[in-house]
């Protein structure tokens, strides 16, 4: 059985009311993401190990006592891939600014700890209004700027084409009478309001393991907010030395992830929720309508409330360790809306793309929430008038800014796909030839159980003929690994040093080089020495070459992931799914162990605890601002002691030895090993090109959009492809209840159509169309009968979405 990850990175951009319309969509996406994992929850944990032994979703998800609809609907279509295709979705990365970041921050701590997203429904339709937003004081009393009611009937006319219901009339006039000159809007209540949502999702510690992420998978998630008034940043330059610079831009992010022995690290736990909520208010904090958001506002509002922030000290350590580097105290620090600088955060979500482990092949995908997308051109030869005043200015300020094209971060994509492909097309078609020079260095056919010392000697042989085969372009190659290294060293070391100027970093990288070249690691020449020689570059290479063991790790694990189409069949008809599980996750867990970036761990330093960390501090300090060559001999081998990552390599040797060579049928076997000795050919031949940056997931992405214009069924039957909370620039649904409940069932509907959309295409069947429709028509109505539930029969908004849906046929 072919199997497959359709892997989601959603981006959620900003949108002030239209918040409720993002809600819908996000929840049928939290929908669908339970409804695969209701599928595949199997044997290990693992993605696509269960196979569908349940037929329906209820059979599936017994115990669970959550309400469901759609989710029956996404099951069977993902069940009658099967016995073609075992296919998965995830969402791994959610990225979002204002009022995506609201939304992405409530949907990933549902993701992490598989929480419910449906109470906060009546949450957002009920706290999303301006009678519950205004201040206490800025609220219009009777009589308040009774002045200005002329002026209100006046504009009667006006007032009933912007707002032709009574109820958004009467709260327009309320908040034109409200307070002036301040914002109007509550951001200690909206604080409020977000804690109370978090709270009704239910609570992490129910069951500590449950989880819609796979083991080993990551969910990052990033919130984009605007500092006002900045910190300073240090840039070194030429001519002056160093250059200061204000630094507005800022990201709050935060982290799952379940390990293969069931270990959790998380930063979506209940004592966490006080650093969530933080970031989706800053996020949200549109100027002039919501005052700025200080830390102080949040520890003030758990105090009055007698709740407590536990994470509070890893949320500081995770956010603000720049700011503390750059001598910038985050408490005085003012977050405006993350849409001022970054409404549409592609690149922070195509970033944390790279390097995401693949238990299969993956279908990845960049889906955004665009709940306002930009209008058709213009036809040629139109008309434009000149912007006034007051218009330019608010264009320049606000209205451009938040709707910068994202052309530049698409484009970046499609650039990187070429590449992937270009390099894909390297490697395969060196395969034959790495197989021969596998071959010479095994010196025959491989033997059926290889000791631990035939690989290791393999292996060494393997490089040693690599080098060989490259000729002059190996010193090259070697010249860029210890460069990347002791690059990597300074960046690690440099927070060692307690220096905050811009230049602490280059003078401990030029430490760190006149140490290579006087203990031999850079030599004019990087001779291989004599035989059983240890060359200085040799061991620092061996001690500090984190880079090299990930990538080759990540390679053997694409390998693997390249076999599981074929199982069963073939020359591959002995080798078993189970069989390559079980290396792939010992593979995994050697890669977690790995230190630093290159790894899971994201701190080099995080073997020492905190009395050797503060010894390092202090040896690394005794020189003055820069260490000398003895101090680095001293801090290297420590390093070197306790990552010993030698040790990882031997481990390696003993997995291919005992673990999966012994049982793989003999095609498989011959493909993995061929992969671990060639390794070495195939990173001669690549990294000093391309560094293998393309090969992290090595996966093409796709984007797909989420917007009313792109569900066509619900188009071609009627519906809108503007939104009611679009209009006051995107401020309406905060007055109207009926345009709140309206968006978000159109974000349902919409986004289930769309959903539907997404399944069919990674599947790669094709299914007839009526086929895919009447799975739409199922969604709607599922989604339709719930809504009744929760709006009443004779709600105004339903009326019209269901003249929609029935004329979907």
């Amino acid at each position: 059985m072919k199997e497959k990850e359709l892997r989601i990175a959603l981006v959620c951009y900003g949108g002030v009311s239209l918040a409720v319309y993002m809600h819908g969509v996000t929840k049928e996406l939290w929908k669908l993401v339970r409804a695969s994992q209701a599928l595949h929850a199997g044997r290990h944990g693992r993605p696509g190990t269960g196979h569908g032994q349940s037929h329906d979703f209820a059979a599936a998800s017994v115990g669970d006592n959550r309400p469901f609809d759609t989710e029956s609907v996404y099951f069977d279509l993902l069940h009658d891939l099967l016995p073609d295709l075992s296919l998965r979705v995830l969402i791994d990365v959610v990225a979002g600014a204002s009022a995506g970041g609201i939304n992405g921050v409530l949907l990933a701590r549902a993701l992490a700890h598989d929480l419910d997203l449906d109470p906060l429904t009546g949450l957002w339709l009920e706290n999303a209004d301006v009678t519950r937003l205004l201040t206490a004081d800025s609220r219009a009393g009777k009589w308040s700027k009774w002045f200005m009611r002329p002026v209100l009937w006046a504009m009667t006319r006006r007032l009933e084409r912007l707002a032709p219901d009574p109820e958004v009339r009467d709260k327009l006039s309320l908040f034109v009478r409200s307070r002036w000159f301040r914002p109007p809007f509550d951001g200690n209540r909206l604080m409020g309001f977000l804690l109370d949502a978090a709270h009704a999702m239910g609570r992490s510690d129910a069951q500590p393991q449950a989880s819609l992420m796979p083991r080993g998978l990551p969910l990052s998630l990033h919130v984009t907010v605007t500092d006002f008034h900045g910190y300073t940043t240090r840039i070194p330059a030429h001519d002056p030395p160093e250059i200061l610079e204000r630094e507005h831009r800022h990201r709050f992010s935060f982290h799952y992830r379940r390990g293969g022995a069931g270990d959790v690290q998380s930063d979506f736990r209940d004592g966490d929720v006080p650093g969530l909520v933080f970031a989706a208010r800053a996020s949200a904090s549109y100027p002039g309508a919501f005052p700025p958001a200080q830390l102080r506002h949040i520890d003030r509002l758990l105090n009055e409330r007698g709740e407590g922030w536990d994470g509070r000290a890893h949320f500081f350590q995770r956010n603000f360790a720049e700011y503390r580097r750059q001598g910038a105290d985050p408490d005085q620090a003012s977050f405006i809306d993350g849409s001022v600088l970054n409404n549409k955060p592609f690149a922070a979500a195509v970033a944390a793309i790279a390097g995401r482990p693949a238990y299969r092949e993956v279908d990845r995908r960049v889906v955004y929430i665009d709940p306002k997308p930009a209008a058709r051109a213009q036809a040629p030869g139109g008309r434009r008038d000149v912007p006034g005043f007051f218009r330019t200015i608010r264009g320049a300020l606000s209205d451009i800014p938040r709707n910068e094209p994202v052309r530049d971060e698409l484009l970046a994509i499609a650039a990187r796909n070429a590449r992937v492909e270009r390099l894909r097309g390297l490697l395969d078609a060196a395969r034959p030839r790495v197989a021969e020079q596998v071959a010479l260095v095994v010196g025959g056919p491989l033997p059926f159980a290889p000791t631990i010392e035939q690989i290791r000697h393999w292996r060494d042989r393997a490089s040693a003929r690599a080098a060989e085969q490259a000729g002059f372009a190996f010193e090259a190659y070697l010249r860029l690994k210890i460069e990347g290294a002791l690059e990597y060293l300074a960046d690690l070391l440099v927070p060692c040093l307690g220096r905050l100027d811009a230049g602490a970093r280059p003078a401990l990288l030029a430490a760190l080089h006149e140490w290579a070249r006087s203990r031999g690691v850079l030599p004019d020449r990087l001779d291989a020495g004599r035989e059983g020689e240890m060359l200085a570059w040799v061991r620092f290479l061996r001690d500090f070459d984190i880079a090299f063991r990930a990538r080759r790790l990540r390679f053997l694990i694409r390998e693997l992931n390249a076999i599981y189409p074929m199982v069963g069949t073939g020359e591959h008809a002995d080798t078993l799914p189970d069989d390559l599980d079980e290396i792939k996750a010992s593979l995994y867990s050697a890669l977690e162990r790995l230190p630093g970036p290159s790894g899971a761990a994201t701190d080099g330093l995080g073997v020492f605890n905190a009395g050797e960390r503060s010894a390092l501090n202090n040896t690394m300090r005794a020189d003055g601002p820069v260490p000398g060559p003895e101090t680095l001999d001293r801090v290297l081998g420590q390093l070197a002691a306790a990552w010993n990552l030698e040790a990882q390599s031997d481990e390696i040797d003993e997995i291919f030895a005992l673990m999966g060579l012994n049982y793989l049928g003999p095609a498989a076997r011959r493909q993995i090993f061929e992969a671990y000795l060639g390794f070495a050919f195939w990173d001669v031949l690549t990294f000093s090109t391309s560094g293998w940056v393309e090969l992290d997931e090595f996966h093409a992405i796709r984007v797909d959009r989420i917007a009313p214009p792109d569900a066509r069924l619900l188009q071609q039957a009627g519906a809108p492809t503007d939104l009611r909370s679009a209009r006051m620039n995107a401020f309406g649904g905060f007055f109207s209840r009926h345009d709140r409940e309206h968006d978000y069932l159109l974000g349902r509907l919409q986004a289930a159509e769309r959903c539907i959309d997404l399944v069919v295409d990674a599947g790669g069947r094709t299914l007839p169309a009526d086929r895919i429709d009447a799975l739409k028509r199922r969604a709607f109505d599922a989604i339709l009968a719930t809504e009744t539930r929760r709006l009443g029969p004779d709600n105004r908004a339903l009326a019209q979405v269901r003249v929609w849906v029935e004329g979907c046929g």
